[in-house]
């Protein structure tokens, strides 16, 4: 194989597939990048049995092959190298020669044929829909996934296209996010993304106009401008969260974000390392919200932030953090919440055009 092409275009390649090798340890060929030279474009593949990702680049090709590199010590020497000078590869034997302007190196390629292959990105259900839509959800929805292995089917995000929506939706049970965005698609279909993989489909469609989604019997396609990720489907069934959301409120309240997150900062100072337990209270009658700590061996804080809306008094106790990892994804200057009961579940939601996001907190049980 011998390929030509820009810094800028090989570094993108590497940097795109590179982050995928070692995340597993059992097999060592995992921790390299497998460089395939075809039709004047070089294909750039890593997986990690889980989730796949190839790159294309175009340059010049004076000969087809493939060879294996290792990952990190390709990106970390790709990434030193000058822009401005065409940078050739060219593979003798068991030795891939890298070159240009004043920079020459070597690296010992293992065996490409013992590399894993990737799926077709190809597949019957086909969904287009804009990367802002797709990335922007995903990144609202992924920090209430669980994180304990033994659930893999809520260690997960849920993609559902139902009545021309699409629903991205994640939770540990004890939280949830939610995001609904309008869609063209008109099937019925859904996926559940590995948490991992998920995160990587942010990563690396951030900003792209349109991304092609394909879904299969065991496995779902991203793709979108020379790059493609492919990931395993968790088999299983995803929890009906929708049953958790209340369809009706006792209370409605709307308070400044920024205000909110910082008095809920400002208590969570007088929290014990081993609570989490900060009390909300709203009256209607005085048109605030409380938040308080109550007294220990740190001391006790309040803070006291005016609200507009209408309902009932309530007073509910619940996770500091949950409340500030959620105001943290709400993206207008304004929370709206809705109480249904002190023991019920607290819901946020902010509704935009053409989209709703929900974030829902359970309450502790004092």
């Amino acid at each position: 194989m011998k390929f030509t092409c820009t810094q800028e275009n090989l570094l993108r390649g590497v940097s795109n597939t590179a982050p995928i090798a070692g995340k597993n340890s059992q097999l060592p060929i995992l921790q390299h990048i497998l460089l395939r030279v075809e039709q004047n474009t070089l294909i750039l593949t890593t997986t990690d049995l889980e989730v796949g990702v190839r790159t294309i680049i175009g340059g010049k090709m004076d000969a087809e092959g493939s060879c294996v590199l290792p990952a990190k010590r390709f990106f970390e020497y790709v990434q030193q190298l000058p822009s401005g000078n065409p940078i050739t590869l060219e593979r003798k034997g068991e030795l891939v020669h890298i070159s240009t302007k004043g920079f020459r190196a070597q690296f010992s390629s293992s065996d490409p044929e013992e590399y894993p292959l990737l799926p077709e990105a190809g597949g019957d259900q086909l969904v287009t829909l804009s990367g802002d839509d797709l990335c922007g959800g995903l990144s609202r929805v992924l920090f209430s996934a669980a994180r304990e292995e033994t659930r893999p089917e809520i260690r997960s995000v849920f993609l559902v296209w139902r009545e021309k929506k699409l629903r991205i939706a994640a939770t540990d049970s004890f939280r949830l996010a939610e995001y609904v965005v309008e869609s063209d698609f008109q099937g019925d279909v859904s996926a559940i993304l590995p948490l991992s993989s998920a995160q990587e489909v942010t990563r690396l469609f951030t900003g792209q106009s349109q991304v092609r989604v394909a879904i299969h019997d065991n496995y779902i396609s991203f793709s979108a401008d020379g790059v493609e990720l492919t990931s395993r489907i968790v088999d299983g069934e995803y929890p009906r969260y929708e049953d958790i959301i209340p369809t009706t409120h006792t209370s409605e309240v709307r308070v400044g974000r920024s205000e909110l997150s910082r008095a809920l900062k400002t208590v969570s100072v007088f929290l014990p390392k081993e609570s989490r337990r900060v009390s909300v209270v709203i009256k209607f009658g005085e048109q605030e919200l409380v938040t308080k700590v109550a007294g220990g061996e740190l001391g006790e804080g309040e803070v006291r932030l005016p609200i507009s809306g209408e309902g009932e008094d309530m007073s509910v106790l619940v996770n500091i953090q949950y409340i500030i990892d959620g105001i943290s994804h709400i993206t207008s200057s304004e929370c709206v919440l809705f109480f249904s009961g002190q023991y019920d579940p607290l819901v946020f939601r902010q509704q935009d055009k053409g989209s709703v996001y929900t974030y829902v907190v359970m309450p502790i049980q004092a």
